[in-house]
């Protein structure tokens, strides 16, 4: 499938935990893969879509950040919720450590990507 985003997403398959609520258990989830506008996440559970309106988003001990995003595909797959989604509020400096992330950690990604400008 030919990749239409501006910013392509790069691809870290990494293990996270998403909160919706204060006080609230985290749901342990994979990052399959995010940028600065989105992410795609699976996880065992099947949430409404508004529950994305406002979450937390635990992806490495220095990574945490609250966002929020609409739900713009959903799919199951090996007993797996996926979920794409697109960020309509996250901060600036958020969007920066993003890419400092991936950068630090999975820096073959940005090369993959280095004529989109990521």
């Amino acid at each position: 499938m030919e990749e239409r985003r501006s910013v392509a997403r790069w691809q870290i398959n990494q293990e996270a935990e998403l909160t919706f609520e204060e006080g609230v258990r985290p749901i342990p989830c994979v990052v399959e893969d995010i940028s600065t506008r989105g992410m795609r996440v699976s996880l065992n559970k099947n949430l409404f879509p508004e529950a994305f309106s406002n979450f937390n988003l635990a992806l490495a001990e220095d990574l945490v950040f609250n966002a929020g995003a609409h739900v713009a595909w959903q799919d199951n797959a090996r007993e797996r919720n996926i979920y794409g989604l697109s960020f309509n509020r996250i901060e600036e400096a958020v969007k920066n450590r993003i890419g400092q992330y991936v950068q630090e950690n999975f820096p073959g990604e940005l090369v993959k990507q280095w004529w989109r400008g990521a």
